[in-house]
């Protein structure tokens, strides 16, 4: 399994657009992804214009396929301008920790 963490920076005054758009439209469709096992979305509460995207995915190759299904340009097209960057990081996650799960 690999972990996504992204971190999304959205232009000041539309956070409240950009997390509608995520709930409505990006999340569904990243979640529908073949490959995404699940999906976590949330805001920041010292910096409301920073939003996080957890993603598990089946494998970094999966994660690397999922860039050319359609649902996969839905969830971009969600962020519209929106946006102003961000920063994406990728774990594999270790199955061999007590309390940890595949």
């Amino acid at each position: 399994m690999l972990l996504e963490i992204a971190v999304i920076e959205v232009r000041e005054g539309q956070e409240d657009a950009f997390a509608a758009a995520m709930r409505e439209t990006g999340v569904p469709a990243l979640a529908a992804c073949d490959g995404a096992v699940s999906v976590a979305f949330g805001r920041g509460v010292e910096n409301p214009s920073t939003f996080t995207f957890n993603v598990v995915w089946t494998s970094m190759d999966a994660h690397m396929a999922a860039r050319e299904f359609e649902s996969f340009g839905k969830f971009r097209a969600a962020f519209g301008d929106m946006t102003t960057g961000g920063s994406m990081s990728h774990y594999v996650m270790d199955a061999t920790i007590p309390g940890a799960s595949a």
